[in-house]
């Protein structure tokens, strides 16, 4: 944390540095964030030079990755009941994203060695932190690590992906199909997921009176094992697999959105930011399912799980995060609210861009994702430069 600069209490703070790495994580996938749907917007505008395949790789892997080690790292060692007393934060984000930049700037300049140079960095840095995380289990005694290992083998998944990306960056075409399956479904859902199952029951349960906590173990293996199935059913392209499972998780995901209150989570913004974003995941697999029953469905399903799902959940989770150790109100401004309801507007029109093959609503859809994200990146940057609120330490 050191690194980053300032004289600020925040960033200088040794406690800070080592067990508040979200800092550090947070700030740094804010700013790749900004730079990498900046970039698409531009490509957007040269149409017959988009980088597509590369697009499809470099945003899942750009813009989440940063974002989940900030929380694995910060909130894990609890779980876990371990200190995470070391100073390799800084080594391990600066390296992911030195190795972002590299792979995007070399792939603009059509420079496709160091292209590939800086998927390589991307994987070095994510295997060291499977590593540490895993030792950080290892170490633990508490009774309970399902939550945890989920995280490890979900993060195996994301080292598969970066692999595959640097495969197919080195010129084996065949693995990207790999690569995307296994960033989408081995790595990201699986870690999205993982911390829904264990979060939003105990975020709720702190707000909704009364309220039973419902997170069964067997309903985050039937979730993992889907997400494995999509994996294999859409890499060999075995579309009846694909079909059924993602019918059955979109069927798990509309009751699971029920039992967990979403609608009794709209008494709070904050927290209704949170379920709002989870009840994307029925309409993802009833629209992967129709995909492959063989409805025209383009690229809808994607962009439903990647846009309406993921960026909003980013959203919503690092902004209550974030209060939350920065020792502020855990309350949703309007402005907040607007930026946040505005993302899952501008996921609708992408998504709307794909089912009718309106190429205007992409760009219209990728230039308020840039403008939104630009208002809530600039809302968030300075809390991660400043001390906390209340004066405590972290």
């Amino acid at each position: 944390m050191r690194g980053l600069a300032g004289p600020t209490q925040g960033i200088h703070d040794h406690e800070t540095s080592c067990h508040r790495p979200h800092r550090l994580y947070f700030f740094l996938g804010a700013v790749s964030v900004f730079i990498l749907f900046f970039w698409w917007w531009l490509q957007l505008q040269h149409p017959q030079t988009m980088a597509i395949p590369l697009h499809a790789l470099l945003m899942p892997l750009g813009v989440f990755p940063l974002f989940i080690l900030g929380f694995t790292f910060t909130a894990g060692p609890k779980w876990l009941a371990v200190s995470a007393d070391d100073d390799y934060f800084l080594l391990h984000g600066a390296t992911y994203f030195c190795g972002l930049l590299l792979a995007m700037l070399a792939a603009s300049l059509g420079l496709s060695p160091l292209r590939s140079s800086g998927f390589a960095l991307m994987l070095c840095a994510w295997l060291a932190v499977i590593w540490r995380w895993a030792g950080l289990i290892k170490r633990s005694t508490v009774p309970d690590k399902k939550h945890a290992i989920a995280i490890l083998l979900a993060m195996c998944g994301g080292a598969c992906a970066l692999a595959a990306t640097l495969m197919w960056s080195c010129g084996w075409t065949d693995a990207w199909i790999i690569a995307r399956q296994c960033a989408f479904f081995g790595f990201l859902l699986p870690v999205f997921l993982t911390v829904c199952h264990r979060m939003l029951p105990f975020f709720s349960g702190n707000i909704i009176k009364p309220y039973v906590v419902w997170r069964p173990y067997w309903l985050l293996l039937a979730w993992l094992s889907g997400c494995g199935l999509l994996v294999i059913s859409g890499s060999l392209q075995w579309r009846w697999l694909e079909a059924g499972a993602a019918t059955a998780m979109s069927l798990s995901f509309m009751y699971t959105s029920w039992r967990w209150g979403l609608l009794r989570s709209m008494a709070n913004r904050l927290l209704a930011m949170l379920h709002l974003s989870f009840a994307w995941l029925a309409i993802v697999f009833a629209l992967q399912a129709a995909g492959a029953y063989g409805v025209s469905v383009g690229s809808a399903p994607v962009h439903a799980l990647a846009l309406g799902f993921m960026g909003t959940m980013l959203v919503a989770f690092v902004s209550r995060v974030t209060y939350g150790h920065s020792g502020r109100p855990l309350q949703a401004s309007g402005l907040l609210w607007g930026i946040y309801l505005g993302l899952h507007i501008a996921a609708l029109l992408r998504i709307l861009g794909s089912l009718l093959s309106y190429s205007f609503l992409i760009t219209v859809s990728a230039t308020a994702w840039l403008a939104l994200l630009a208002c809530w990146i600039a809302m968030m940057l300075p809390i991660y430069l400043k001390a906390r609120a209340d004066g405590q330490a972290g």
